[in-house]
């Protein structure tokens, strides 16, 4: 039966190692929001094609907020890059407070392990 190493992560600061990751995610994301606002929103999208072709027409219950996966006044490429890179670090930010909340509430023993 093969061992599980664990490693035991304290509560302080992000060691060295981890920083570089942090920034290494981070870049990756970058890549990866620019691609899509450079590279893949250009692309045709096959459901509208295919509705187009098969006659289908669509409603909405809703208006939308954003219609075309657009903001008014943002039309510019680097706006939209920078929208993305910003939600992007939004939601790091949000997932990273969350987790830290619930360690602190588990170190708190606020939660039980049954």
């Amino acid at each position: 039966m093969s061992e599980i190493l664990v490693e035991r992560v304290d509560g302080g600061r992000p060691k060295r190692s981890d920083k570089k990751g942090i920034f290494a995610e981070l870049a990756l994301a970058a890549v990866l929001v620019a691609l899509g606002t450079f590279v893949f929103s250009e692309s045709v999208e096959t459901l509208d094609v295919k509705a187009e072709e098969l006659g289908l027409e669509g409603f909405s219950l809703l208006p939308a907020p954003f219609p075309e996966y657009s903001v008014p006044g943002m039309e510019d490429p680097l706006m939209t890059f920078l929208l993305g890179l910003s939600s992007v670090v939004l939601v790091l930010v949000v997932a990273f407070m969350v987790g830290r909340f619930l360690s602190s509430t588990h170190r708190a023993g606020g939660v039980s392990s049954a």
